[in-house]
């Protein structure tokens, strides 16, 4: 397989997740309009915002390193593979690979 090959499949994966995070923040924030109309959350709906509330916590952690560390592009993808092997999640849940957990 070329390299352009594997960088395109796995740009075409990471955006795959990006749309998902996102569409799940859309639906985190209409649970909260729904709380704040006075309305009872559900205990689905109180699943969906606290994955979304602990994903929103870990892209905090995963991109505040690329900005104030120098050389944390090159840390960060040992960091996470480690934190893999030992059953860690830093990623968003619309990042993990399920097929392979």
């Amino acid at each position: 397989m070329k390299i352009e090959e594997i960088i395109e499949a796995h740009a075409h994966h990471f955006l795959q997740d990006l749309g998902t995070e996102y569409t799940g923040d859309k639906k985190a924030v209409t649970i909260i309009q729904k709380y704040l109309h006075g309305d009872k959350l559900n205990e689905e709906d109180d699943t969906i915002l606290r994955t979304q509330l602990w994903d929103s916590l870990k892209i905090i952690g995963v991109v505040i390193p690329f900005i104030l560390i120098p050389g944390a592009s090159v840390l960060m993808p040992i960091l996470i593979r480690v934190a893999n092997a030992h059953h860690i999640q830093l990623l968003p849940s619309a990042f993990t690979d399920t097929e392979n957990t």
